[in-house]
């Protein structure tokens, strides 16, 4: 029964990342871009470093690798754009993860992934603190709820299994926050 709120877990969050992807598609909400390919790619390495490392289950990060996947290309096309200091610092990031997991494992690898895509985060969070959007609000929460009950699913404490859950469930209520005020 555990399993399965772990996995109800990352169906919300997926499902809330596609439905404010598709919301993307049709109204002007500021999103950042390069934190969502940052996103894309992190939530990627950290998928195949779960599964590396024996999470068989790792519904979190499929479901944000699929829904911003989704969010990029949406943003990409409707052309919004911008790159500074804080992106390279998580493009910086990316390099180091998979040279971590080139070097020491994949643990490592999810770990370093994990800090990265709290990096790649702070262009939304700086956004989110100096122009608050709160009809985002939904995503925000969604995806807490959504790691929240991942983390409560997970088969066992450890890094494949709780770091990016616990880290993305802080995330998000801070993103929460930020945009609610």
């Amino acid at each position: 029964m555990k399993q399965k709120i772990g996995f109800i877990g990352g169906l919300i969050s997926a499902s809330v990342i596609v439905a404010f992807a598709i919301y993307l598609a049709t109204h002007n909400i500021p999103q950042n871009v390069a934190s969502w390919i940052m996103w894309t790619v992190l939530d990627s390495i950290i998928l195949i470093g779960c599964f590396a490392a024996g999470n068989k289950q790792p519904w979190i990060p499929a479901g944000f690798v699929l829904g911003a996947c989704l969010v990029t290309i949406i943003l990409l096309v409707k052309g919004v754009w911008r790159w500074d200091t804080i992106e390279t610092i998580s493009a910086i990031g990316i390099a180091i993860a998979l040279v971590c997991w080139w070097k020491l494992g994949a643990k490592f690898a999810i770990v370093a992934s994990t800090i990265a895509a709290v990096i790649a985060g702070i262009p939304a969070m700086h956004d989110a603190w100096v122009l608050p959007e709160p009809s985002s609000w939904w995503l925000w929460s969604g995806i807490a709820f959504g790691c929240a009950l991942s983390c409560y699913g997970a088969k066992k404490w450890s890094i494949e299994n709780h770091l990016f859950p616990s880290a993305s469930f802080i995330f998000g209520v801070i993103m929460t926050i930020l945009v609610l005020r």
